[in-house]
């Protein structure tokens, strides 16, 4: 007899297309092994495929991430939801800087290039920069905010002093001279794809099921903070939660679940947390690429390419807000 858990080859290509539309959509593995065992169920019963019986695979993976996915799961899924997604945070973070510095090299220089140490300085400055910042959002998101500002200095504090040792240098200290510059681009680009392999091998974190109340809240009130709520309303509805278990003979966690998840629904019901999260979004998006198109224009870094990138980034600043027009938060109700 054959695998009654094997999907038949007809309905192979509709339930590949079934699971790429459901992934990252926040549906707990679970949950997603059980509806695919109903799908399953159903066209074996019903003996015909499953386009026939279901239709369109990515109009039924949308329906079902809508009914299926959990704020819990998201929160795994998201910055500060443990090692795996910062992982691959930094995988795509060290890729984007990767892909970057490698166009650059090839328009500033061509197909090789001599490296000078101080500029090597430099670049692992302004990476560490990059980095620091990654890893300081997850911790800080993770609820953990005096961890996250001791995370930023330390890497603050490491990029002045690579920026100091490259200015102390006299110029022209070539460690290499004609180095090819696919080799340094395999080189630059190796750690990030790394990173991301390393995160896609990786099991999602469990919950931290035993974290005690203390610990609890403290995770709590960082994870309202991390969704920019004021200082007074979360330290509001941290002091409901501690009268709550003053009263009850449970623990936080068996009583209100993971810390990150009930944050993120309070925040989202919150105002003033919403409109702050609209501002920064629209202000980041806004500024971010204005800032870095009128750089590239003044230091005309990308040579013939200068005028048609920074062209880019400038559409993409003034793009930004008109996008985001019709999500503020100030006419989706209260």
């Amino acid at each position: 007899m054959g695998d009654k858990t094997a999907w038949p080859v007809r309905d192979q290509e509709w339930v590949a297309r079934y699971r790429m539309s459901i992934a990252d959509k926040h549906v707990p593995a679970h949950a997603l092994k059980e509806r695919e065992h109903e799908l399953l169920s159903a066209v074996r019963e019903a003996e015909v495929s499953a386009a026939e019986l279901f239709g369109d695979a990515d109009v039924l993976a949308k329906e079902d991430a809508a009914e299926l996915a959990t704020v819990e799961e998201e929160v795994r899924a998201s910055l500060g939801g443990g090692l795996r997604p910062a992982l691959r945070e930094v995988g795509n973070t060290l890729m984007g800087i990767g892909i970057v510095a490698v166009l650059l090299m090839i328009v500033r220089h061509g197909w090789s290039l001599d490296i000078d140490i101080a500029l090597v300085l430099v670049a692992g400055s302004v990476l560490v920069v990059f980095m620091g910042w990654v890893v300081s959002r997850a911790v800080f998101a993770a609820g953990r905010s005096a961890s996250a500002v001791g995370v930023l200095m330390a890497s603050g504090a490491a990029a002045l002093a690579g920026l100091a040792s490259a200015a102390s240098l006299d110029s022209d200290h070539i460690v290499a001279s004609d180095v090819p510059t696919p080799l340094l681009a395999l080189a630059m680009l190796a750690p990030g794809v790394a990173a991301l392999v390393a995160a896609s091998r990786m099991t999602q974190q469990a919950s931290q099921e035993g974290w005690d109340d203390a610990e609890w809240l403290r995770r709590f009130r960082g994870g309202l903070r991390a969704h920019l709520m004021p200082a007074t309303t979360a330290r509001g509805h941290v002091a409901e939660i501690e009268q709550a278990l003053v009263t009850g003979k449970t623990s936080a966690f068996a009583e209100f679940g993971h810390p990150l998840t009930l944050a993120r629904e309070v925040a989202a019901a919150d105002s003033a947390a919403r409109k702050r999260r609209w501002w920064l979004s629209t202000v980041a998006g806004t500024g971010a690429p204005l800032a870095i198109g009128s750089l590239i224009i003044l230091n005309q870094s990308w040579g013939v390419l200068t005028i048609p990138v920074a062209v880019a980034f400038l559409l993409a600043g003034v793009i930004a807000p008109v996008l985001g027009w019709d999500d503020r938060p100030w006419v989706k109700g209260p």
